[in-house]
């Protein structure tokens, strides 16, 4: 009867890499005296031992092609990891490495073969010889050449490394989003327990999801998606430069002493943003504040009479903006005339660049032309594309609430904290 397993690539999840003082780089270990065990993977290993899951090691370990170190001496290094798990109660049950390279110095290994990942034919051979369920299995890696064999063979992927923009632009670029982003084998074997605590299915439809592979949906991937987005929720706030709210907050401060105006905009989301911020803007920290979303009539005769692109710097035109004033974006992109994204932000940011006004922006992404153009511009980081949009505008909300908190701008007591508690004697 086919059973579920757990792929393993092997550097990087199993064990770190190795300095080698020799070649002068940071590599495969090429002697067993330069393999040791990641913290917690032999742990993890029982783990999924103890769950019923085959756990397979496939890896690519061109070394041996490339001549920096001998099949015998790979082998050495084996034996040394499968004794080291053992002796932690944790077992491997399978061990596949593909020894090829296309550009290997040994002329039996220099080939380009169907083993070398990212073709999935290591995994398709254990699955073979160890009748392996692929659908209900999963690959575990640190590269994108992991993700993207385990994807081809059918099985659930979990890439393992931090949650940063350059990685996340990587995996994007390459065609390699995981169904998982996890920091440590320890924590993909936890996520992969959580999955199966839930109950497979495909889609409503049974289409297939983001890429082409399936995608699955259950109630353990539902659970992990939880903590996932409030982890990546928690990374922002540590990534957000403070630096660059205080300056906003300073700005609005001067505008509401030099008796200015503020005069928010966005679209979609930011309108909403928009349009509560002035209430709050008005009523908590005392300045003057205004949104072109806040009068649909106008609004929508200047997009039907003048159109959409000038909608907004046609309602500053209207407004008589002034140098003494300030127009704050909430905008998940920040405008990108080229790309026709948020153009009518875009032509309202110039005209305010015409008329000397104070220009501030809460974006997300790479800030966009607001960025380009403000004097206080707020980025919300992006530390998963996938949730950029989410991320952006629930961090908006946080940051302009924060602001109209903000004792240098709070000018009236909210209602629920005005009122004494109620003591019981």
């Amino acid at each position: 009867m086919p059973r579920p397993a757990v792929f393993l690539d092997r550097d990087g999840v199993i064990n770190p890499y190795a300095y080698n003082a020799e070649f002068g780089t940071i590599d495969s270990p090429a002697r067993p005296d330069e393999f040791t065990l990641a913290p917690g993977a032999a742990g993890a290993i029982a783990t999924l031992n103890q769950a019923g899951l085959l756990v397979v090691v496939v890896s690519n370990q061109p070394g041996v092609a490339k001549g920096r170190f001998s099949a015998a001496l790979l082998d050495a290094v084996t034996d040394k990891m499968q004794r080291q798990m053992r002796e932690a109660g944790a077992r491997l049950d399978a061990v596949y490495y593909c020894l090829h390279h296309p550009e290997g110095k040994i002329d039996e290994y220099r080939m380009s073969c169907e083993c070398r990942k990212p073709k999935p034919g290591l995994l398709l051979r254990a699955a073979r010889e160890w009748e392996i369920d692929l659908p209900h299995s999963y690959m575990v890696g640190d590269g994108a050449v992991d993700i993207i064999a385990g994807r081809q063979a059918g099985v659930k992927t979990l890439f393992i490394g931090p949650r940063k923009g350059y990685v996340f632009s990587e995996l994007e670029r390459q065609n390699a989003w995981p169904d998982a982003i996890v920091s440590n084998v320890c924590e993909a074997t936890e996520w992969i327990r959580h999955a199966r605590n839930g109950h497979t299915a495909r889609g409503k439809n049974g289409k297939n999801g983001k890429n082409g592979h399936r995608k699955f949906v259950n109630s353990g991937d539902e659970a992990h998606f939880t903590a996932q987005y409030l982890q990546e929720a928690i990374d922002i706030l540590k990534l957000l430069d403070q630096n660059s709210i205080e300056r906003i907050a300073d700005l609005l401060l001067e505008l509401r002493e030099r008796e200015g105006r503020l005069f928010l905009i966005g679209v979609g989301g930011g309108a909403g943003h928009a349009s509560h911020a002035v209430c709050d803007f008005r009523k908590i920290a005392g300045i003057e504040a205004y949104a072109p979303s806040d009068n649909i009539s106008e609004l929508t005769a200047r997009v039907n009479d003048e159109g959409w692109d000038t909608s907004y710097a046609n309602w500053l035109r209207g407004s008589r903006l002034k140098a003494k004033d300030m127009v704050l974006v909430f905008s998940v992109g920040g405008g990108d005339v080229k790309k026709n994204v948020s153009a009518n932000l875009v032509r309202a940011l110039e005209y305010a660049k015409q008329t000397g006004t104070t220009i501030c922006g809460v974006v997300g992404r790479d800030g966009g032309f607001t960025r380009q153009v403000a004097d206080g511009c707020t980025v919300v980081p992006t530390v998963n594309p996938a949730n950029i949009t989410p991320h952006t505008e629930a961090f908006q909300a946080l940051i302009w609430h924060l602001l109209v908190s903000h004792p240098k701008l709070k000018a009236a007591q909210t209602k629920w904290e005005s009122l004494q508690p109620h003591v019981t004697v």
